[in-house]
């Protein structure tokens, strides 16, 4: 019998343009898969699946001058991540840098003004 468990979560994101934002997350981000259904669609990489629903004024309430939904991404090998990015001109807005919680991570903004944190766990300072 299986237990209760949480596992993952895969949350529509509002973007400005849906078929800008898959040509970023393919062109710039190494993303593959993409799939699109009318004004929703979605993209891979590896076992990451994101999804995204074009709706810009959603977007304009969660990403503009005052406010800036971060999300984080979990991955392994942060650093040759970090530095394919680097060498894609992304904006990279942060190092790769140890954190004292225990994770090493970056940070880069996509082109929907998502703040998106890079993550590895590694261990915690103590």
């Amino acid at each position: 019998m299986k237990q209760k468990t949480f596992y993952k979560v895969t949350p529509f994101i509002p973007v400005e343009s849906l078929q800008q934002t898959l040509n970023y997350y393919k062109d710039k981000l190494g993303f593959d898969k993409e799939w699109v259904m009318g004004k929703d669609g979605g993209i891979q990489r590896d076992e990451m699946r994101l999804l995204f629903g074009e709706n810009p004024d959603h977007l304009l309430l969660i990403n503009n001058d005052k406010y800036r939904l971060e999300l984080v991404w979990f991955v392994d090998c942060v650093d040759e991540i970090y530095n394919e990015y680097k060498e894609k001109e992304i904006d990279v807005l942060t190092e790769s840098t140890d954190e004292p919680w225990g994770i090493r991570e970056f940070t880069i903004k996509d082109i929907n003004g998502y703040l998106i944190r890079i993550s590895e766990t590694i261990q915690a300072k103590t």
